[in-house]
């Protein structure tokens, strides 16, 4: 499935974007689905949901995690073929087992995420590297306009940046970056490494950056179990409840940020 060259450019860079990964009706099935998930209630035990508050004084959702599992569809769609964590293990050189899944929707007038490694031992206060690699399944066309992300190529095998306590690297460590924007068609699968530096800014356009991402450990990794992360998350960082106050709504993490 997986070319040498593909394998390489991941090894070297810390990220791949496998081009027209889903055919167009399956692509526009999960597109279906994920706007389905937009609109679900707000629940206080099953999956997780964080909101923001747009310059015209709406709420619009920002983030949902935990709902693959209440949604056999979707959940079908991406996983029954198996085509994701074959890749997943192909550039790991191992098996794997699935972490969590977010979607991040990047809704015109959404916020955006400072530079950030997807490091989810450190926040969690576990010893052990949690994560190795993320697919991103693209929803929507991204492009740096439109909210896209923004990633720094051979910095993975560095190990973790100075950053603050949300999980923000250090503005004097980032500005010495060199970023590239990364930019994807709806169909795509984009992975990258958990210690590759990205960020990302508001969407000033009038188009969706919707992204669904699915978080893979090593098999042979220690640490939590699907299950456990998602106590530990509600825990760490709570979700929205069923009654939420516009003026003072929860944010997803330490990285997130509006203008």
């Amino acid at each position: 499935m997986l070319t040498d060259a593909q394998k390489a450019k991941w090894h070297q860079d810390g990220y791949l974007r496998l081009e027209g990964f889903f055919d167009a009706p399956t692509r526009d099935r999960i597109s279906g689905f994920v706007e389905n998930v937009s609109r679900w209630e707000v629940s206080n035990d099953k999956w997780m949901m964080w909101f923001e508050k747009t310059t015209d004084d709406r709420k619009i959702i920002s983030k949902v995690e935990n709902f693959l599992d209440y949604h056999d569809a979707l959940r079908q769609t991406l996983l029954a073929d198996g085509r994701i964590c074959t890749a997943i293990e192909k550039l790991l050189d191992e098996d794997t087992r699935m972490l969590k899944e977010l979607l991040i929707f990047k809704y015109p007038d959404s916020g955006g995420y400072r530079p950030h490694q997807d490091i989810y031992h450190i926040p969690h206060k576990l010893p052990e590297r949690m994560v190795h690699a993320v697919a991103a399944v693209a929803i929507d066309d991204s492009a740096p306009d439109n909210g896209g992300l923004f990633f720094t190529p051979r910095r993975h095998k560095e190990g973790v940046f100075p950053m603050d306590a949300g999980g923000v690297i250090n503005p004097e460590v980032a500005e010495s970056f060199e970023w590239e924007p990364v930019s994807w068609k709806a169909g795509d699968v984009f992975i990258f490494d958990d210690y590759a530096p990205h960020y990302s800014l508001p969407n000033k356009s009038d188009r969706s950056r919707r992204t669904l991402y699915l978080v893979f450990q090593r098999a042979s990794t220690g640490g939590p179990d699907r299950a456990e992360y998602n106590r530990m998350k509600r825990a760490y960082n709570p979700p929205e409840g069923k009654i939420a106050d516009l003026q003072d709504l929860k944010t997803p993490n330490g990285i997130f940020y509006r203008e």
